[in-house]
């Protein structure tokens, strides 16, 4: 129903119409900004974790991507009635396509946070001559038993970036790691490996 033909509106002063249209508009304004706010973080989310393994402080949950997409869907459904401008079968229509969209994601979505890791262990770090990156030894426990990686990650502020160095699947963490020089990769797991790293662009050989 369009604001013209509103009953409500009926034998009001033209004041009281103001006031009135202008009561409907505040809440058009916030309702309508907070779909946009639940959507805009849903990717904002799904942003932060596909970019967390390479800036490794970026990290959410990754149901929180299809939780702020299902809540959008809902803030419309419930406040379409009595805010939308458009027909009640439009805005009908709008709710299930958008809700079976969403529905699409929560399937992949629990499937990564069943099958993920089940957290990491920090079990080893050391830093670097300069300060400026540090070696993280990390446990983790996937659908097998522990395993270990190594990380060499930057200490520079929220967009700091990491490279793998090291990885045993179903196996103990390295007996020992450290840097050796300015360019240089120890890593000791009953036999020692050495490994060239550039620092500035975080490149690491493969081990």
């Amino acid at each position: 129903m369009t604001d013209a033909a509103r009953p409500e509106q009926s034998g009001l002063t033209a004041q009281e119409k103001y006031d009135l249209d202008h009561h409907v508009f505040r809440h058009r304004l916030v309702w309508a900004l907070g779909i946009v706010v639940l959507v805009t973080t849903g990717f904002a989310v799904l942003l932060a974790i596909v970019a967390s393994e390479r800036f490794y402080r970026l990290d959410a949950p990754v149901l929180a991507a299809p939780a702020c997409w299902t809540a959008a869907v809902l803030l419309y459904a419930f406040g379409a009635r009595g805010l939308a401008r458009h027909r009640a079968r439009t805005w009908l229509t709008l709710t299930a396509v958008a809700g079976m969209l969403v529905a699409f994601t929560w399937p992949s979505a629990l499937l990564a946070h069943v099958s993920g890791e089940r957290g990491s262990t920090m079990e080893a770090t050391v830093a670097s001559p300069d300060g400026r990156h540090v070696l993280v030894a990390e446990s983790f426990r996937g659908v097998g038993d522990s395993s270990c990686r190594v990380w060499l990650r930057e200490r520079e502020g929220p967009l700091s970036r990491q490279e793998l160095v090291w990885e045993r699947v179903q196996g103990p963490c390295p007996e020992d790691m450290a840097f050796v020089g300015d360019d240089e990769i120890r890593v000791d797991t009953g036999r020692e490996r050495t490994t060239p790293f550039d620092a500035d662009e975080m490149w690491v050989a493969s081990l």
